[in-house]
């Protein structure tokens, strides 16, 4: 799941950067841009090295998790928190941030329970 994440947010950041179809008002600033490429990419380079079974892998992939849907999670309760007079879609901004932390605490289970514990301490593992 993480892995899809992560490349449907590259495509989406090639599509704003490359599109002449975006706005001026939606382009990223170089900085933005260059966390979100990086934020994506550690998501998916941690959850390959997770999948198969580094040692280290399951809290990179954790640590990537937290990093990527943590900060989407900031950025919309952000927004909201800036939301004055309906001009923003609060009701999607909520949806966003409760996704978000749904992906957080799913990422947590299955990374720290009993069964993936056994899998990175298995020495039969691949």
């Amino acid at each position: 799941m993480n892995i899809a994440v992560g490349l449907i947010s590259l495509f989406a950041l090639i599509f704003l950067t490359v599109s002449v179809q975006t706005a001026g008002a939606i382009k990223l600033a170089p900085s933005t841009a260059v966390f979100a490429v990086s934020s994506a990419v550690f998501l998916i380079l941690a959850s390959v090295l997770a999948l198969r079974g580094k040692p280290r892998g399951r809290w990179l992939m954790l640590f990537a998790a937290i990093l990527f849907y943590g900060s989407v999670l900031l950025q919309n309760a952000y927004l909201l928190n800036q939301a004055d007079g309906g001009l923003l879609p609060a009701e999607k901004l909520t949806a966003a941030a409760v996704r978000s932390g749904l992906e957080i605490a799913i990422n947590l289970w299955a990374l720290l329970s009993a069964k993936t514990r056994r899998y990175f301490t298995d020495p039969d593992t691949p």
